[in-house]
């Protein structure tokens, strides 16, 4: 059976979507079909380019039109595939073919649901003028289209499928996505925290800055790409937080393993691959208790979930520091329960159910 995974992403960073898109193909042999790609990425997640990519050789625009584009790209598309996974809004367009399928859905796009009032609080009042009935309309659409053409929905976490439940009215299996736990290691602790992911503001990295600050005992590494209009976060920063650029995996891992612990703010998060990544290399993970961290990090055993308040975080950081080697064998056992090979397994038997 020949698959297609279908996707909006243009592979132009190395973000967790584009390693899950990767991790999907692998599992199932399946085809990844996007609007272009670059290769140096696609090479960067499969080094020996064993997963084929097929290029619809169409370069989205940026926003705002970049949406519409995408849509209409995967509408008029022409593929030959007996399943088709579709992994965004954009892609799942191709599902008005009536064809095999399964929605994968990270998430309902947030702007136009559960993150929508967040959104329009960073718009100007002309702005808000014009996405508000915009999104309204928008909203609308991809109901009726979800209700019309989507038979089959899967999710990365339970939080997803909370949302999906409540803006579609229906249920979705719960594919979680993997870590390859064989390719993290634990080394005794270098008496740094890290934290990784991009600097924005749903990340939060201010809520760590301020609890670092009060703590010039400690260490932050940050690693991540910081986004316009958030270099006045680095600036402001207190001296003991190190931002960092990363060269590849390896020395990702390599963080990771010598770190005392990780720590997470992000808002409500889909899922969350980096807490499970450090608690594979057998490291403590401090995470603000909201969305996907509450699945994967259990309080007590692997760290210390905590409210999105600097105080809370420098409490948790300072006692799970003090101890950061007893967690070593729990963490590891928790983040086995995700593993790739669990994962595939998963997906498969998914897919023999839509069939069926």
């Amino acid at each position: 059976m020949r698959v297609g995974i279908l996707s909006g992403s243009d592979f132009s960073v190395t973000g967790g979507a584009e390693r899950l898109i990767v991790d999907l193909a692998s599992a199932l042999g399946a085809d990844v079909v996007v609007p272009t790609f670059r290769e140096e990425i696609v090479s960067h997640f499969d080094p020996e380019r064993r997963i084929p990519f097929i290029s619809l050789d169409h370069p989205l625009p940026a926003e705002p039109l970049r949406q519409v584009v995408g849509m209409h790209l995967f509408r008029k598309a022409s593929l030959e595939y007996d399943f088709f996974i579709c992994i965004d809004d954009m892609a799942v367009r191709y599902l008005v073919h009536q064809v095999p399928h399964l929605y994968y859905m990270l998430t309902p796009r947030r702007a136009l649901y559960d993150m929508y009032y967040h959104f329009l609080a960073g718009q100007s009042l002309p702005g808000k003028a014009v996405f508000i009935p915009g999104l309204a309309f928008a909203r609308y659409l991809d109901r009726r289209f979800v209700r019309k053409h989507v038979r089959n929905i899967a999710c990365i976490s339970h939080t997803v499928r909370n949302r999906i439940q409540k803006v579609y009215l229906e249920d979705a299996r719960v594919l979680y996505p993997p870590i390859h736990t064989e390719r993290f290691s634990w080394e005794p602790s270098q008496g740094y925290w890290l934290s990784l992911g991009r600097v924005d503001k749903w990340k939060r990295i201010d809520l760590q800055i301020e609890a670092f600050r009060r703590m010039p005992e400690k260490t932050l590494v940050v690693v991540g790409r910081i986004y316009p209009g958030f270099d006045h976060v680095v600036a402001a920063a207190p001296g003991n937080v190190i931002w960092k650029d990363i060269q590849g995996e390896e020395e990702m891992r390599a963080l990771y393993s010598r770190c005392e612990g990780f720590i997470t703010t992000a808002i409500d998060e889909d899922f969350g691959i980096t807490p499970l990544e450090a608690m594979a290399s057998g490291k403590p993970v401090v995470a603000v208790r909201e969305g996907g961290y509450q699945e994967t990090v259990l309080d007590g055993p692997c760290g210390r979930l905590v409210a999105p308040d600097p105080q809370e975080i420098c409490t948790a950081v300072r006692e799970v520091g003090k101890r950061s080697d007893e967690f070593r064998d729990a963490c590891q056992e928790r983040a086995a329960s995700f593993d790739f090979i669990l994962f595939a397994n998963r997906a498969q038997e998914i897919i023999k159910n839509c069939l069926e």
